[in-house]
């Protein structure tokens, strides 16, 4: 379940953050951090480094997360995207949770993440599904 992958990790809590950032790096992955959507965006707009899995937030300050899915679905399609949520209420939350490969549930456990990255990156990517939600609802 290790790898040496890229994954921009989107977070604004600066705990939350370094723990993900943490299990990813123990286990091979090359982890870059963004406080938000804004800043990941921007990375990934520089090439920084090769980005192969987004993994976002979805409730954070300056852009929330289903935006920077959309921009970056858009602007990089080959990028895999992961979205990471502990507020199920959201429709836009309860729309990705019908599609498991691209949406984890937080808390959950370095084992458990680690086993959603690894699928998110070997499955055949497809790009990212419409949500259904309207960009104006977002």
């Amino acid at each position: 379940m290790s790898g040496n992958e890229t994954i921009l990790v989107v977070e604004d809590a600066d705990e939350i953050r370094k723990l993900v950032c943490g299990m990813l790096d123990l286990n091979g992955y090359n982890c870059l951090a963004a406080a938000n959507g804004v800043d990941a965006l921007q990375m990934i707009e520089n090439g920084a480094d090769r980005v192969d899995l987004l993994l976002t937030d979805m409730v954070m300050p300056k852009m929330m997360g289903a935006e920077l899915v959309l921009q970056v679905a858009q602007r990089r399609p080959d990028i895999r995207i992961l979205v990471m949520s502990g507020f199920c209420d959201d429709p836009v939350v309860r729309s990705l949770e019908s599609v498991p490969a691209i949406f984890i549930a937080k808390p959950f456990t370095a084992a458990a993440l680690c086993t959603k990255i690894r699928q998110s990156l070997d499955q055949p990517w497809r790009g990212f599904p419409d949500s259904g939600v309207e960009p104006a609802q977002l």
